[in-house]
């Protein structure tokens, strides 16, 4: 975890050390950085039929697709907060993100989720996922979160267990409809109790977070 933090308001380059960035994703970068697994869906999809993308994101009954993704994505999104409660290396992870993105606005995080759920699951449940199957799909976006450092060690697992839940939402409804909405949710509710809990960074405070699970 970082230590002798000069700015508290911002983190070392991991390429340049000596310049200091801001704890946050800009909204522009985001969407740059998201709009690449989307376009290579498209490609993928439109490439196997022009037809698919519509039918993935427009199934004949999606508000139920929708209504089942949000409830599927509050009952993960509880999951997470229970390993936060229970284990250290869930907290030292919320840790890392905090440190990385603490100081993201509210409509950031609301613009981030929504991108990444969105993304990610037109690209894994819905490219990947027809062609390769339920099982490698979600192989394949737990090994994409790769560990940052040691602190990131259990992201792929955790990452390819949540893919293998989301892989079953998009096979049970046959759309990505809920499984995106279950991202967004995960990612939002998440995001929310990282960049409130880390806003402010305080390394004893998180170090004591991270040991006991307590802020006092």
């Amino acid at each position: 975890m970082p230590t002798n933090i000069i700015d508290a308001d911002k983190r070392e380059s991991p390429l340049h050390p000596e310049v200091r960035l801001e704890r946050r994703l800009p909204a522009f970068y985001a969407a740059f950085f998201y709009a690449f697994p989307i376009a290579i869906a498209w490609i993928w999809l439109y490439h196997v039929d022009p037809r698919r993308s519509r039918e993935l994101w427009a199934p004949a009954n999606w508000p139920g697709c929708l209504a089942l993704g949000v409830g599927a994505g509050f009952l993960l999104a509880a999951v997470t907060v229970f390993f936060s409660r229970s284990f250290a290396w869930t907290r030292r992870l919320e840790a890392e993100f905090g440190w990385m993105l603490g100081r993201q606005r509210p409509w950031e995080v609301a613009w981030i989720a929504l991108l990444s759920g969105a993304a990610e699951e037109y690209l894994f449940r819905g490219a990947l996922q027809e062609k390769m199957g339920l099982w490698l799909a979600a192989a394949v976006f737990g090994l994409i979160h790769w560990p940052l450092n040691r602190n990131f060690w259990m992201w792929p697992l955790l990452s390819g267990a949540i893919g293998l839940a989301l892989g079953g939402l998009a096979q049970g409804t046959h759309s990505i409809v809920a499984p995106a909405a279950a991202h967004v949710i995960v990612n939002f509710v998440n995001l929310r109790r990282i960049t409130s809990r880390f806003r402010e960074w305080d390394e004893e405070r998180v170090n004591r977070y991270v040991d006991t699970g307590k802020d006092a």
